[in-house]
């Protein structure tokens, strides 16, 4: 097990680069090999505070969970620490030790751990890392945790990484870009909201020439992983796909094409810098005012954040191309194989999903961390936080149901986009090239070319596609 652990460092390494940051400034797109000796000095390092921050419990002679998390925000932090004081109040011979790591390292640190063969319980990571990890049979199945939650029927779809039939992974925050818009100026035009690809477009053309200030959309149109995943989702509204389900890229076809036209024709109505934003620009722009519409995760949220005065005049709606798809991301939580304490593992890992303690969590970012169990759903429903009275409305009635029915994983369903049906599909196929495509930047960068380059879709999606098969046959 450990050799095959190590095996899956390198993997690992390239994934935690893919995880999207979800609203926060995008970091280092590219993780440096670490010499030898750093390495070496990381692994002590990791021993050494797993032997340190356990030590007082084991004096008591206490079962010890760790529990490893990419979580950084503090009100998300102050959630947790709430459920560990709980739950140690009903269990007092078990301890649990809370460490956080950011998502662009949270990888990077369990495989460290891994290394030093330290003690990891209970963890935290990307859809893609995890999928890895439980079809190397690194992952203890959870199907007992799951059926104490009311078994899989109790819990949304898209909510439980399931492989060979057995659950090893919830995923906390399925979240997925929904169309953020401005209620008050669409009105004030005498625009419909933005359903369709050409209710888009004329509302971004007809605010960009119209509002003084106001860029009519936020986009990236960087070089960047932002631009080729927002890309992405209008490519599979239009019924297409970067890959099929033999795992073959399918970039190069007249569906891409339109596709790409469309993003470009929609970057003309952008602020200017938008050539170069990545993930957070876009969500800035617009809720400081000085765009109109964005496609993003939880921007509700993030609104409600720093401007809350603008938060009665945003609506959300789920654009439709050919057919109504968004991504679905995630979250996902896991039990080691390895772990010492499996048994008190699962009890916090059940004790964390409650639909109580889901509903906690829900409250300090509805659009983020979108409930896990119809239980959760229907008690948040009933929430008296501030931010569900001041926009729960819109997660409930058009955030939630957009994710959990149309949202799309491409990591852990390849070709999940049926362009004869125009469906959704739930393949169950793993992906292992989807960080290629993310961290290639080759899809971004053909974008640009059809945006500001001058060069014909036709041409940049024929380049893209041979790069990529390259690429991909060199790994």
């Amino acid at each position: 097990m450990k050799k095959s652990l190590i095996m899956l460092l390198a993997f690992m390494l390239v994934l935690s680069m893919s995880f999207i940051g979800f609203g926060c400034k995008e970091g280092a797109t590219t993780t440096e090999t670490t010499a030898a000796g750093e390495t070496a000095a990381a692994t002590t390092a990791a021993e050494a505070e797993a032997e340190t921050t356990a030590a007082p419990a084991k004096e008591k002679g206490m079962a010890i969970v760790r529990f490893l998390n990419q979580e950084t925000a503090p009100n998300v932090v102050a959630v947790q620490r709430g459920w560990v004081e709980a739950f140690k109040v009903d269990n007092p011979n078990i301890d649990i030790i809370i460490e956080q790591a950011p998502a662009n390292v949270i990888n990077q640190t369990i495989a460290t751990y891994v290394q030093a063969g330290a003690p990891l319980d209970i963890v935290g990571s990307d859809g893609g890392s995890v999928a890895k990890l439980a079809v190397e049979g690194l992952l203890e199945p959870i199907d007992d945790v799951i059926e104490a939650l009311g078994g899989r029927d109790a819990f949304l779809r898209g909510r439980l990484l399931i492989y060979e039939d057995k659950v090893y992974a919830i995923n906390q925050t399925a979240t997925g870009p929904v169309m953020h818009y401005r209620k008050d100026i669409f009105e004030q035009l005498g625009l419909e909201p933005p359903t369709t690809w050409d209710t888009i477009l004329t509302a971004a053309k007809k605010i960009s020439e119209e509002v003084d200030g106001m860029a009519g959309i936020a986009m990236p149109g960087g070089e960047n992983r932002a631009t080729t995943i927002m890309s992405g989702i209008y490519l599979w509204q239009n019924g297409g796909n970067f890959f099929n389900k033999d795992l073959e890229v399918t970039i190069d076809n007249p569906v891409t094409h339109e596709a790409m036209n469309f993003y470009a024709e929609l970057l003309k109505y952008a602020p200017e810098e938008a050539t170069g934003w990545s993930f957070f620009e876009p969500i800035e722009s617009f809720f400081s005012g000085r765009s109109a519409m964005v496609l993003y995760w939880h921007g509700l949220d993030l609104t409600y954040d720093n401007n809350p005065d603008l938060i009665d005049k945003v609506g959300v709606t789920t654009p439709k191309g050919k057919m109504l798809v968004t991504e679905q991301g995630g979250r996902y939580y896991f039990l080691f194989g390895g772990s010492e304490n499996k048994e008190e593992a699962k009890k916090f890992l059940q004790y964390m999903f409650t639909p109580e303690n889901s509903v906690k969590l829900t409250e300090v970012g509805p659009q983020l961390y979108v409930p896990e169990t119809y239980a959760a759903l229907e008690m948040l429903k009933s929430s008296e936080s501030p931010r569900m009275k001041a926009y729960g409305h819109m997660v409930i009635d058009l955030t939630i149901p957009a994710v959990t029915e149309f949202g799309y994983n491409q990591i852990l369903h390849a070709g999940g986009i049926n362009g004869a049906t125009l469906t959704v599909e739930d393949t169950n196929i793993i992906n292992p090239y989807v960080s290629i495509l993310w961290n290639s930047n080759l899809y971004a960068r053909a974008i640009q070319q059809v945006a500001y380059g001058g060069v014909s879709a036709e041409d940049a999606a024929a380049e893209c596609q041979k790069a990529m098969e390259e690429l991909i046959a060199e790994n």
